[in-house]
């Protein structure tokens, strides 16, 4: 089955030297992770300095083509199938089932967890798709780190997004919270 692990890789210090330049606040230490939660809300610049790995194990390829479709924020670190890798895959690439499991690592920010999970928490994403990244905020929401477990109350699909769907055939999602 799916691993999926996520990890904070950079020092929230970072966050806050950049807030008291954009917001001239001196001294807030104190109130670092409310001012983060409310960056977060409001997806201020800031909030692209805090860098996180997510480590996606063993998922289909096709499910790794499409995330590495998102590249705003984004750096994709996926097992190669070339057969001059260093070390190479005991397969043709040209014979490898869509499903073969791959080994998928992303480094991005949280405005760019916002931003995928807009499509891929939609009910219009593949369904291992959807399936994968809801484990995603799982994962995110049940992390130790504050700055971390803070965004998946903004990992949401397109259409609560922006109150509306805007995708070209409606899977009737929105309609029902109304």
């Amino acid at each position: 089955m799916y691993n999926i692990k996520v990890s904070l890789l950079s020092d929230p210090s970072t966050f806050i030297k950049c807030c008291s330049i954009t917001q001239g606040i001196e001294n807030i230490n104190t109130n670092s992770l409310n001012l983060y939660k409310k960056m977060l809300k409001a997806e201020h610049s800031p909030i692209r300095v805090i860098q996180i790995m997510i480590e996606l194990i063993n998922i289909p390829y096709y499910v790794s083509v499409q995330i590495v479709r998102h590249n705003i924020g984004v750096l994709h670190f996926v097992r190669s199938q070339r057969n001059t890798a260093i070390n190479p895959v005991p397969y043709k690439r040209d014979n490898a089932p869509q499903n073969s499991p791959v080994n998928h690592i992303l480094i991005l920010n949280p405005q760019s967890l916002i931003n995928i999970s807009r499509k891929r928490l939609c009910q219009k994403a593949d369904s291992e798709t959807f399936k994968i990244w809801k484990m995603v905020k799982e994962k995110i929401k049940q992390h130790d780190n504050e700055y971390i477990n803070s965004i998946a109350e903004y990992m949401v699909p397109e259409c609560v997004y922006r109150s509306k769907c805007s995708e070209i055939n409606t899977c009737g999602y929105f309609k029902s919270l109304n």
